[in-house]
C-alpha cells in the first residue's frame, strides 16, 4: 500500500523508445514506394529488437516480410528541411504483433533498457591533424554516420562535450593510446554503462580504424578499414550490437523461470523503494517483483525472472543503479546496494 502512494519517477536506465519505429527516405508518397519502405523498415525493426543482422534468413521472418504492412500500426510523412527533395516515411509497428512473431520464430530479443555508450574517438586527417570528435555536428562525417547507425540499431550512443573540463583531462594521444584509467575517470560525468574508444586515420583512398569496446570490465577489440566513414560506422555499430545482444537477449523459447531473492541496501530516500521496484520491472527478464521485507535502509524482494540468475545479473548492471556486493550466498540469493 505504501508503494502505491509513492510518486513514480521517470525511467532510470537508458530506455530506447524507438525500437518499434523506423524512418525511411522515399522519393514520393506513392503506394508502391511505401510498400517497399514498409518492408525495409520492418526488417530494420526486427534487427533492432533481436540484434541479429541475419534475421532475414529465418524462414518465418522471410515469409512475413512479404506481409510487412500487416504489422504497421500507423505511418506518416515529413520533410527533413524546406529544401529537401525527398520525404521521410515514419512507420510505427505494432509491438504485440512483432513480439508474437519473434516468439513464434524462436528468436531471442532484448528489451528497451540498453547500456549507454560513450564514444571517445580521435580523428586524424590526411595532413596528420588530430582532434577528438565531440558532441556537435562538424565537417567530420563519422559523427553523423555513427549516430545514424546507432539509432537504426537501437543503441543509445553519446559523444563527450569536449568543453574545457574534457579538454583539461583528455588529449587525443590519450584516446589513440587507449589510456583506460584516464578515460574512465573523465567519463564519470556522463555516467555511461560502456565506453567505445576509437581512432580513425584518413588516407587518400581509404580510412583505417581501430576500436576498443569496454563493458563491465570486459573488452572487445576490432580493426576496420574501408573506403567510406559510413561503412566503418556500420561495421563497428554492428559489432557492438551483436556483442550486446548475445549478452542481454532473452530467449523466446526459454521456458525456464528462476525465483531470486534480492537484498538491497541504501534505501534511504523517500522515493528509493518505488524507483527500485520500477527499475526491476523494466528489466527484460523480470516477470514479477514482490516486496518481502523492509528493515531500516534495507529491503528484501522476491523476483521471478525468465532464464537464469546470470541473465538477471547481466541486465541488472545496466544503468549502474544496482551495485552487486560479493557474497557467499547461493546463486539465487543476491545482495546489492542501491546507487543514488
Amino acid at each position: 500500500m505504501l508503494i502505491a502512494f509513492l510518486p513514480i519517477p521517470s525511467a532510470l536506465a537508458v530506455k530506447v523508445s524507438s525500437l518499434y519505429q523506423a524512418e525511411i527516405s522515399v522519393a514520393s508518397q506513392g503506394s508502391d514506394e511505401r510498400e517497399q519502405a514498409t518492408r525495409e523498415g520492418f526488417l530494420q525493426v526486427l534487427m533492432k529488437i533481436s540484434g541479429d543482422t541475419q534475421i532475414e534468413k529465418n524462414p518465418l521472418i522471410h515469409s512475413n516480410l512479404k506481409r510487412a504492412e500487416y504489422y504497421v500500426q500507423e505511418f506518416s510523412y515529413f520533410t527533413p528541411s524546406t529544401t529537401a527533395s525527398q520525404y521521410i516515411l515514419q512507420i510505427h509497428y505494432n509491438v504485440n504483433d512483432i513480439n508474437r512473431l519473434l516468439k513464434k520464430a524462436g528468436i531471442s530479443s532484448w528489451g528497451q533498457n540498453r547500456p549507454l555508450i560513450l564514444v571517445w574517438l580521435a580523428w586524424t586527417d590526411k595532413q596528420d591533424n588530430t582532434e577528438i570528435v565531440g558532441n556537435e555536428e562538424s565537417a567530420i562525417n563519422i559523427f553523423a554516420d555513427m549516430k545514424r547507425q546507432a539509432r537504426n540499431s537501437g543503441l543509445p550512443l553519446i559523444f563527450p562535450m569536449m568543453d574545457v573540463s574534457d579538454m583539461d583531462r583528455i588529449t587525443s594521444d590519450n584516446v589513440i593510446e587507449k589510456s583506460l584509467p584516464l578515460l574512465k575517470e573523465a567519463s564519470k560525468r556522463y555516467a555511461p554503462d560502456a565506453l567505445l574508444i576509437g581512432h580513425i586515420q584518413q588516407y587518400d583512398d581509404t580510412y583505417e580504424s581501430d576500436w576498443q569496446f569496454v563493458l563491465n570490465g570486459e573488452q572487445w577489440n576490432w580493426t576496420i578499414s574501408d573506403a567510406s566513414t559510413k561503412s566503418i560506422a556500420s561495421s563497428v555499430i554492428m559489432q557492438i550490437s551483436q556483442t550486446l545482444s548475445k549478452r542481454y537477449s532473452v530467449k523466446a523459447i526459454d521456458k525456464i523461470s528462476t525465483r531470486l531473492q534480492l537484498e538491497v541496501s541504501n534505501i534511504t530516500q523517500r522515493d528509493d523503494l518505488a524507483q527500485l521496484i520500477q527499475y526491476l520491472n523494466q528489466l527484460t527478464p523480470v516477470q514479477q517483483v514482490q516486496l518481502l521485507q523492509v528493515s531500516g535502509s534495507s529491503v528484501k524482494l522476491s523476483v521471478l525472472v525468465k532464464g537464469s540468475s546470470a541473465t538477471f545479473q547481466q541486465h541488472a548492471s545496466i544503468g549502474q543503479r544496482l551495485v552487486q556486493i560479493p557474497s557467499e550466498s547461493s546463486d539465487n540469493q543476491l545482495i546489492y546496494e542501491w546507487a543514488h
